[in-house]
């Protein structure tokens, strides 16, 4: 994977974290957690490696409200620019 695609994945991953909450996680959060997982197993940069940091608190913070059946979204939110609409 280069850079443009792994920067073409982040993107798409922010955009759908942003629009993730507990009472709507299809596809499961486990396959989610697949994705940002396999992104860990190549050579980043490090502004790269911080935004997959972030979205691993994200869906933590996610798994965990899923798990407790809170109905509650996230606190923490995504830089602005990644929730903008893809074109």
């Amino acid at each position: 994977m280069n850079h443009h695609d792994v920067e073409q994945e982040l993107q798409h991953l922010e955009y759908v974290f942003a629009h993730l909450s507990p009472k709507s996680t299809v596809p499961p959060l486990g396959y989610w957690r697949g994705r940002l997982n396999s992104l860990r197993k190549i050579p980043i940069v490090p502004s790269q490696r911080e935004r997959i940091n972030r979205l691993e608190q994200l869906l933590g913070t996610l798994e965990l409200a899923v798990a407790s059946g809170s109905e509650s979204t996230p606190k923490e939110t995504l830089p602005r620019a990644a929730t903008r609409s893809r074109r």
